[in-house]
């Protein structure tokens, strides 16, 4: 049977399975390598934009593990770069100071800028030598605005905190604003409280004044707008007009078939896999759907549907029901919609 064709296709000649099975290899659905506008992405980069636009500062979006948050923290990072292109901007990923270590958020924050710090331990030259940086950078694009992201914020210790809190006051003095968002566990709210309870009040003013949750999928209505994404707003090859959904069931496609058709379906398996009472973790739901993608990749024909037995091959292959028995509690327990 020949499969379907296209006339945007015709570059790649995507409907000929030969040509398409080399592509497979490097296809972001294979490599996990591909970010889709799921609703809790935008409405992320809507609060984050808010605050950039406003130059406020101290917003803190958290989750548990694998609920999506370093995707969203590089693709946020990435369109205020698109969107303020006067602004420095950086992303680092925080992890704990070792014993002893001078300037450890001196030197995280100037390697996220891309500079190499080697051994360096005087933490009155690291800081001279982020704010010179900073400042350079910030006069050379004209906005005067500093936008640092943070991810695993939990991972820095007050110290961290207080030299941050130290290059923020530098930096206003020079009149560069600095506008931190970062994202978190849900441990930082027991670090919050801690600060409330030592009168720390200032580090808090300046980096964890606004917490919000950051929610995985909640309901079939929202599976239906990220399934959305596999089948319409996705395409690889780049310029070949496929869609994720297409490419692995090219006739199935052309013949109407598509995943948010199925979204109810689906969502029912991943609740009973996972559990009604957690929410599900976007790591485990986009394992899902690339195993069912994948796993359906042989069986493409005109008359292909989705087929319950598939279905919770898919989400049981996700690890998701192991990973609600360790976190689950959790998980339940943060499912707060930001």
């Amino acid at each position: 049977m020949e499969e379907a064709t296209s006339p945007e296709s015709s570059l790649f000649n995507l409907s000929d399975v030969t040509q398409r099975t080399r592509y497979l290899e490097e296809h972001p659905i294979k490599n996990r390598e591909y970010l889709l506008p799921t609703p809790m992405l935008r409405a992320a980069y809507d609060a984050i934009k808010d605050r950039v636009w406003a130059r406020g500062t101290g917003l803190v979006f958290m989750a548990p593990p694998r609920s999506g948050k370093t995707r969203c923290a590089i693709a946020t990072m990435q369109q205020i770069c698109d969107d303020f292109p006067n602004a420095t901007v950086c992303l680092l990923t925080a992890r704990r100071a070792s014993r002893g270590a001078a300037g450890h958020i001196y030197k995280l924050i100037l390697r996220a800028l891309g500079h190499v710090t080697g051994a360096r331990t005087n933490e009155d030259l690291l800081f001279e030598n982020l704010i010179t940086d900073i400042r350079v950078q910030a006069n050379t694009k004209g906005g005067r605005q500093f936008i640092l992201f943070i991810d695993e914020l939990q991972l820095l210790n007050n110290t961290d905190l207080e030299q941050l809190f130290c290059v923020h006051n530098a930096l206003d003095l020079h009149k560069v604003r600095m506008t931190t968002v970062s994202f978190a566990q849900p441990e930082i709210v027991q670090r919050r409280t801690a600060l409330m309870a030592s009168n720390d009040r200032q580090i808090i003013a300046r980096f964890l004044a606004e917490m919000r949750s950051f929610h995985t999928c909640l309901s079939s209505a929202e599976l239906f707008v990220i399934l959305e994404g596999y089948d319409e707003k996705s395409e690889y090859p780049e310029g070949s007009g496929w869609s994720y959904t297409r490419f692995f069931l090219p006739l199935a496609f052309a013949a109407g078939f598509r995943l948010s058709a199925h979204s109810q379906l689906i969502w029912k398996y991943l609740k009973a896999v996972g559990g009604d009472e957690y929410p599900v973790p976007m790591e485990h739901l986009c394992l899902s759907i690339e195993n069912l993608l994948m796993m359906s990749w042989a069986e493409d024909s005109s008359s292909f549907t989705l087929t319950e037995e598939n279905v919770k091959a898919a989400v049981e292959s996700s690890g998701l029901r192991n990973f609600n028995q360790i976190f689950g509690d959790d998980d339940a327990s943060d499912n707060k919609q930001i």
